[in-house]
């Protein structure tokens, strides 16, 4: 990051112009193919050919998915034609004789490292072979190119969902994984982290009970919007939510985060905690989201999703990070639920986390043991998975 800071700022016209005058004073010109620098006689070089086109490759990504991809690639393409000018006038002070043949080495040498693996970035999200290969390469893309202060609505959401076991299901506090089993009478809470200050909402919806808004509610103390690089428990304090007996079957836990607060969400679950709307068909934003998890949802380009707002995408939304990555094999290391950051360009992260609701004893038993047979999940970015759309209920305590 320091190195693209020192070049942009390069690039913008860092270097003194008083300076460069006094020194190219002493710049003359013997040949077109040499310059003198005082006593010092120096190839020159040719700056419209001395990087090579293919350092950088070609940034005619083109987009037809979403309004926010644009912004991305418009990004990256201003960052990048930033460093190509700052190489530039690299070449052209060291022709000036503002600056020696080591620094120009070692500058150019620096500005190719950001510049060179371009190339082969933009070949990648170009050769994709589906929206997740494309959506998973122009994050990297992304994030190599464009700095940290440019990524205005870039945002980070850490959950983990903390189960306390009855003792018919052995006792103990666990982190819940994706799919992961439940007996009725665990009591639960989430801890959630996000970076920077963002608003989250949770709710869940089942057949029998209808929504639920889990947060925000005042009842939990814990309110919008969390801190970041922060953990918030939700509910806070030593308060849970229990499982009862209804609805036995695969839960789903909808979760919103954004940099900015969501209206019309907000406004949603404020109807359904006045008992306004009690069934999620009532309601059309959130009878949209009710639909999030369909079959090949991540393989399909929606014409109606050209806008960062809630209303008019309602599909999975943010890139799902890998749980483990280096630190997983750390002493102590204990993975979330699941880590989400926003795609390249949005301000909104949408998800749907899943659980399943089994009953106590035997019926729990079997589930967690077919639970531990099934491979280890990969990091599978926005790929989802459909299911019975059965549901149970959390009561809080």
């Amino acid at each position: 990051m320091s190195q693209r800071r020192s070049f942009v700022h390069l690039g913008l016209g860092a270097l003194a112009v008083a300076g460069i005058a006094l020194l190219s004073a002493s710049c003359v010109v013997k040949s077109p193919s040499s310059v003198a620098c005082g006593e010092e006689e120096r190839r020159s070089i040719d700056c419209s050919s001395d990087l090579a086109a293919g350092d950088i490759g070609v940034l005619n990504l083109a987009s037809d998915t979403a309004t926010f991809e644009d912004v991305a690639i418009r990004r990256i393409s201003a960052e990048t034609e930033k460093y190509v000018a700052a190489h530039t006038r690299l070449c052209r002070d060291y022709n000036a004789c503002a600056i020696d043949k080591k620094t120009y080495d070692t500058e150019k040498k620096a500005l190719l490292g950001l510049l060179s693996p371009v190339s082969s970035m933009v070949a990648a999200v170009k050769q994709a072979s589906s929206d997740e290969e494309r959506q998973a390469a122009l994050d990297t893309l992304y994030q190599h190119t464009v700095p940290e202060a440019e990524r205005k609505e870039e945002l980070t959401l850490t959950l983990s969902m903390e189960a306390e076991l009855p003792e018919s299901a052995g006792g103990g506090t666990r982190t819940v994984k994706p799919d992961e089993p439940l007996p009725t009478n665990a009591r639960v809470f989430f801890k959630v982290d996000v970076k920077p200050r963002a608003y989250v909402y949770i709710f869940q919806n089942n057949a029998s009970s209808g929504l639920t808004v889990l947060f925000p509610d005042e009842r939990i103390g814990t309110k919008n919007p969390l801190e970041g690089s922060q953990e918030s428990r939700i509910p806070s304090g030593d308060a849970r939510f229990r499982l009862n007996d209804k609805d036995l079957g695969f839960e789903d836990i909808y979760v919103a985060a954004s940099r900015t607060p969501l209206r019309s969400l907000d406004e949603a679950l404020a109807r359904v905690r006045d008992g306004k709307v009690t069934r999620i068909k009532d309601d059309k934003l959130l009878d949209g989201m009710k639909r999030l998890p369909v079959a090949d949802a991540a393989a399909k380009k929606d014409a109606k999703c050209r806008d960062v707002g809630i209303e008019r995408c309602p599909r999975i939304r943010g890139l799902e990070l890998d749980l483990g990555g280096a630190s997983g094999s750390k002493p102590g290391f204990k993975p979330a639920s699941f880590v989400a950051r926003t795609e390249p360009g949005d301000g909104l992260i949408l998800k749907v986390f899943s659980f399943q609701h089994t009953g106590e004893g035997a019926a729990y038993k079997d589930a967690a043991e077919k639970f531990a047979k099934l491979p280890a999940p990969k990091t599978r970015g926005t790929v989802i998975i459909e299911r019975a759309r059965t549901r149970g209920t959390v009561i809080i305590e």
